[in-house]
């Protein structure tokens, strides 16, 4: 390229003025065609990875997939899980390092937008450690799973309510359409499958009305604000209005879980609003008045406090407690405030998502949440922090989606319809891009259309969360196939720091310390050979000689991140290169 501009530049000194000028335009055409060119042929994968944005492993599990990958922030594959099943939306890496993944299971009853049915366990390693199938006439997992502290799970899932039982709870309309209330069960696993049921809560049990006196739950809604009213609400079809086999009353898409405080959130979509529940009951209590809602929060035209004006929700995903996760963006206690994708279906303006943040109005000292006056719907009336400031139809997706904070403040967004994920700083600036890049069929082409992507949501875990430590964290390929060249660096937060032990197919190596700053050590089960290489490939230090036994001096080398390839005695690759961080 070089040698053909060069002389180029030379004729052109030859040709009249005009030329020159066509000739400059058709240069510059050249390199407006090319930069058009690359542009659109990146379409997924990493857009970008900027210092600010927070360095860690993201779990995506697109909708339509059977595979699960975890990815780093250049968006290398850093482990993967593959099922037999697709997703059934969320997806979660445990504390052990073992994924938790949801899938779909048919039904005769029940179908709607995601439909469960099936859980699974999988080993860091990729072998199926336990399963439990919730998918019968009567009752259907779909969407979401908490996971406890004790091992137990609480599950999301439809129970049928025949057109009868519905009428005898004061149901007015709908014919013949069954209604599918929420109901949680909390599954303790036994063995490689299956497992109890040892606790319970139903909505059904916590119902409302004001047409039919002589029914034990009559009452005027507005004044039994911690019930629902069952006469609140068209029932959809399959979870999207106008779908088919309705009976998706509230799709509620998620369940999370407060450890300090023994709590659970559960979101409903079609009511534009989400609950908080007390799980510290039996059974039987969760039944009763003590079952009741503690708070509700999105939709005070749900209880008969507010009309269609007040609404603050509109169809939103993954409202969770923040705790652990970094900090809230007002400076408040990140243990009573809610993080949450608000999709923006028909709010007024025009159909545009925000992610939402507030404050809940916990009373530390009689714990519990403050009851609004008679009349008036529960606080907050104002959000915390909402991203983007101003509205816009760039940023939409009319389902699944989520949103989670970083430890350093910024926030992770995942725009779930296109299977957009990216990350914010403080000031809302886009620090981190990525496009998923898996579907139902496999690894998207890189230049071709994304579609199938979705994601439910995508999750991105510290380099010192318990499920990572010990873990063989060396970088494979990008997920997409048929990759751009590849120019990626990672910052020195995402390299494990403690001695990392290496499993390859016939054997194991220990590398440490990581970071090094003087010696760096390497122990092998068998002679190796080993390079120091840095980030272009070249040579930095080596030990010449074959051995199981190596220490690199690298107090010399400048700071940053290099890479350690082995070697065996036929001088064949032991593994993948490994990221090493230099550090004095």
């Amino acid at each position: 390229m070089a040698k053909n501009t060069t002389r180029a530049s030379s004729g052109a000194n030859d040709l009249p003025a005009p030329c020159v000028l066509c000739c400059v335009k058709r240069f510059f055409l050249f390199l407006l065609i090319g930069a058009a060119f690359d542009l659109s042929a990146q379409t997924v994968g990493l857009l970008s990875n900027t210092a600010e944005a927070f360095d860690g492993y993201t779990l995506v599990a697109p909708t339509g997939a059977t595979r699960t990958h975890l990815i780093d922030n250049c968006g290398q594959i850093i482990q993967q899980w593959d099922s037999d099943f697709r997703a059934g939306e969320s997806a979660y890496l445990l504390e052990d390092g073992s994924l938790l993944r949801t899938c779909r299971q048919t039904s005769n009853v029940f179908n709607g937008g995601g439909i469960g049915g099936r859980i699974e366990r999988f080993s860091w390693e990729g072998d199926l450690m336990w399963s439990v199938d919730l998918a019968n006439d009567t009752l259907h997992h779909h969407h979401d799973m908490a996971w406890l502290p004790n091992g137990h799970l609480v599950v999301l899932a439809w129970e049928y309510k025949s057109p009868e039982d519905a009428a005898a709870a004061g149901r007015l309309g709908d014919g013949d359409s069954p209604l599918w209330p929420p109901a949680l069960l909390e599954i303790a696993p036994d063995g490689a499958s299956g497992g109890d049921i040892v606790w319970e809560w139903h909505a059904w049990d916590h119902l409302i009305q004001d047409v039919s006196p002589d029914l034990p739950n009559y009452g005027d809604p507005a004044d039994h604000i911690q019930r629902f009213d069952i006469n609140y609400a068209e029932v959809s079809g399959g979870g999207f209005p106008g779908g088919s086999n309705g009976g998706d009353w509230f799709h509620c898409n998620a369940v999370t879980y407060h450890p300090g405080l023994d709590q659970l959130i559960l979101n409903s979509r079609n009511w534009n609003e989400f609950y908080i529940l007390d799980h510290n009951l039996t059974t039987e209590e969760a039944a009763g008045p003590e079952g009741d809602l503690l708070y509700r929060w999105g939709n005070p035209q749900a209880y008969g406090r507010g009309t269609s004006a007040d609404r603050k929700l509109f169809q939103q995903h993954d409202p969770h407690w923040i705790l652990d996760d970094g900090p809230t963006s007002a400076g408040g206690d990140p243990d009573i405030a809610v993080l949450l994708y608000n999709n923006g279906n028909g709010r007024p303006g025009g159909n545009a998502s925000t992610v939402d943040e507030l404050t809940l109005p916990w009373n530390a000292a009689s714990g519990s949440y403050s009851l609004p006056p008679e009349g008036e719907p529960f606080a907050p009336t104002e959000l915390d922090w909402s991203w983007p400031e101003d509205l816009t139809p760039d940023f939409h997706s009319p389902n699944i989606s989520g949103a989670q904070r970083m430890p350093n403040g910024n926030t992770l967004i995942c725009e779930g319809n296109p299977g957009h994920l990216f990350e914010i700083n403080g000031a809302g600036d886009v620090v981190w891009e990525y496009i998923t890049a898996y579907n139902q069929f496999g690894a998207v082409s890189q230049g071709d259309n994304p579609f199938g992507n979705s994601t439910f949501r995508a999750y991105r875990y510290a380099p010192d969360y318990p499920g990572l430590a010990g873990r063989d964290l060396t970088p494979g390929p990008v997920v997409e196939s048929n990759p751009l060249p590849f120019d990626c660096s990672l910052s020195p937060a995402s390299v494990d720091t403690t001695t990392q032990d290496i499993r390859t197919p016939d054997g194991h190596v220990q590398l440490g310390p990581n970071p090094a700053s003087e010696l760096l050590r390497i122990q092998a089960d068998r002679p190796v050979r080993c390079d120091l290489l840095d980030a272009m490939g070249r040579s930095l230090a080596c030990g010449a000689a074959l051995s199981d036994h190596h220490e690199l001096e690298v107090g010399d080398l400048p700071n940053g991140l290099v890479w350690i390839r082995l070697t065996d005695v036929h001088g064949r690759p032991v593994g993948t290169p490994h990221r090493i961080l230099i550090a004095h």
